[in-house]
């Protein structure tokens, strides 16, 4: 909207021409899904409450957890909502990628929100995880046709898996098999970021500082010149998605207000689920796909865990851990939620350095 009123009236009123900078539109946008978050939170966890929309622990978790059984979940409504209202305040509709990403947003929520609908109103296990993938290969399948569609860069590139530490290293793969690699991606990212969320604050911490690395790198990869020193793959246009990306933190640093311990409300699928997915669709847009474990180390270590624990125990009947995901092993071991949620961030912090650095290595 910022970009659209600037691009009518500017002749009228000069001082709009501001609103043409990316960082400028991308603080507003930052500002307005806190402040979307701030304004509307109370509210909305008061109609979940109401609606008795409540989590429900799981018997076989840990016992602390017990006494969360009734907190309200779905906030991932809210985060989602001031996402996209930010994004429409902020963002040049007129650019590729932010309409894509607004579309898809809505595509990964109406998942998510289903799941957690039905974990509320008819059995706890939520919608099938068959059913969950069926709706992300679309996801995938939607994105692979944007990228065909539109390009990224070039054919060949576009359908390449990008070496993260060599310049002008690639593979190209072939538009099938990339596909295969774009559903890893997507639908990785979506469940490993939906595996993490299991203690209070945990998952959005990690979130936000991902999402500022992949803004860091997005405002790069957009720019010719700063793309050229670094030898990233220069992505037209691409530099808009840092409006989207301030968005997210904006809306997760507000939604941390009412999240971090003890919990006044839960992300739920509809946000995990949703905000996972993105991050693998943003890194694919940027040719970036392997500095995604990198930067969310976390949420790699969180799936593999499950992935061990399921593997070892089918296998040989005994556990790895003494509960996946990983975050309960370390909760079983003695130590406070506070205390494991918080070394996540600082483990997540670190490895999103690491992934700066990389850059810096090509």
């Amino acid at each position: 909207m910022l970009y659209l009123l600037q691009k009518l009236f500017i002749n009228n009123f000069g001082t709009l021409r501001i609103f043409k900078s990316i960082i400028v539109r991308s603080s507003v946008a930052f500002a307005v899904a806190f402040l979307f978050m701030l304004v509307f939170g109370k509210p909305f966890i008061a109609w979940l409450k109401k609606k008795k929309y409540g989590d429900t622990a799981r018997e076989e978790g840990p016992k602390s957890h017990f006494d969360k059984s009734g907190t309200p979940t779905m906030g991932g409504i809210l985060i989602i909502a001031a996402i996209l209202f930010a994004t429409l305040i902020a963002g040049n509709y007129e650019n590729k990628f932010i309409v894509f990403l607004f579309f898809i947003t809505i595509l990964f929520t109406t998942i998510g929100f289903y799941d957690d609908y039905l974990k509320l109103t008819r059995h706890k296990n939520g919608l099938s995880g068959k059913k969950k993938i069926v709706g992300q290969l679309i996801i995938t399948a939607i994105t692979f046709w944007f990228v065909y569609k539109f390009g990224l860069i070039d054919k060949k590139i576009d359908f390449s898996i990008v070496n993260p530490i060599i310049k002008n290293s690639y593979l190209y793969i072939t538009p099938i098999l990339f596909f295969v690699f774009m559903g890893f991606v997507i639908i990785g990212s979506s469940n490993a970021v939906n595996l993490t969320d299991g203690l209070d604050g945990l998952v959005s911490g990690p979130i936000i500082v991902v999402s500022i690395t992949l803004f860091i790198i997005t405002y790069l990869t957009g720019h010719y010149e700063y793309a050229k020193y670094l030898n990233l793959y220069y992505v037209r246009e691409s530099a808009e998605i840092c409006v989207y990306l301030a968005s997210v933190v904006g809306a997760l640093t507000g939604f941390l207000w009412f999240n971090f311990y003890p919990a006044q409300v839960f992300m739920g699928d509809t946000g995990s689920l949703t905000l996972g997915g993105i991050l693998g669709i943003v890194v694919i847009f940027l040719k970036q796909e392997l500095l995604l474990p990198i930067a969310g180390f976390i949420f790699i270590v969180e799936a593999l865990s499950v992935m061990i624990q399921v593997w070892h125990y089918k296998t040989f009947g005994k556990r790895v851990f003494k509960m996946a995901p990983i975050h309960h092993h370390f909760e079983l071991l003695g130590l406070p939620e506070t205390k494991v949620t918080i070394r996540f961030w600082i483990v997540s912090i670190m490895t999103c350095l690491i992934t700066f650095l990389i850059l810096k290595m090509r």
